[in-house]
């Protein structure tokens, strides 16, 4: 693995979940990993920048913005739960597997984002 670029960790993204819509490709699943960035940063109390994103990084970010373009997908309906033809309308309720994947990779985030640990916010001072 190398150093990866917001655009990096989009594209895994693109590799890993089939058809996702045009609503959530490109610039917005942009904005979806760089707020998974930010988050990681408040979270850490390390600095991540848009580029260069180290490998210790990258399993956290990639498997956090998964879990958001995975709920993005369930709210926009893009789940095989449901199928019409014309008036016809059958839908099979109950969890969706978007939500279920969602849930997965959100464990699997969280995971990794605790293996980095949480930055201190605090700082030694007169001595």
């Amino acid at each position: 693995m190398s150093t990866w670029s917001l655009g990096s960790a989009a594209s895994q993204i693109m590799s890993l979940i089939e058809d996702i819509p045009t609503a959530i490709s490109g610039a917005i699943l942009l904005d979806i990993v760089d707020r998974r960035r930010l988050y990681m940063e408040s979270f850490t109390g390390q600095t991540i920048g848009s580029t260069g994103i180290a490998e210790q990084y990258q399993p956290a970010l990639l498997y956090l913005s998964t879990a958001d373009v995975l709920g993005f997908m369930n709210t926009f309906g893009v789940d095989g739960n449901s199928i019409s033809l014309a008036e016809f309308s059958e839908s099979k309720g109950g969890e969706s597997n978007l939500m279920k994947s969602q849930e997965v990779y959100l464990k699997m985030g969280e995971d990794a984002l605790k293996i980095l640990g949480k930055g201190s916010r605090w700082q030694k001072v007169n001595g």
